[in-house]
């Protein structure tokens, strides 16, 4: 199927609806207790819902590209690629942020926050 629809009702579901991915693997402070649900596994990207307790991990030198839009919660962005410390970014519901290709960022997740994500294999050409 080429068309995958989510409709708003499934986003917002309760956190017993989506399936238990177990603890992050590498989380610092705090459980990282996540759920999610796949939506598409389609040959150019992946688009799912995945939620987290607070806690923190780091993704290094992603091998990918993504998009997420909160959905509710809040997060803590680090670009950990900036010399003295990245500048810190705090996202709530409704932000959007593009991590790209090759970026290391530590995810602080704050409140129970759950987003909606789009992975590419690489940065889309302008």
């Amino acid at each position: 199927m080429s068309l995958h629809v989510v409709k708003t009702a499934n986003v917002l579901c309760p956190s017993d609806v989506l399936d238990d991915l177990g603890k992050r693997a590498g989380s610092g402070e705090g459980e990282c207790q996540m759920r999610g649900r796949a939506i598409s596994k389609a040959n150019c990207v992946n688009t799912g819902i995945w939620e987290c307790s607070p806690g923190s991990f780091d993704v290094l030198n992603r091998t990918n590209c993504e998009s997420v839009i909160i959905l509710s919660g809040k997060v803590r962005l680090t670009d950990l690629l900036v010399e003295g410390g990245g500048a810190v970014q705090e996202l709530g519901a409704g932000d959007v942020a593009v991590l790209e290709k090759g970026s290391s960022v530590r995810w602080e997740i704050v409140e129970t926050a759950r987003k909606m994500y789009v992975i590419a294999p690489e940065k889309m050409s302008e």
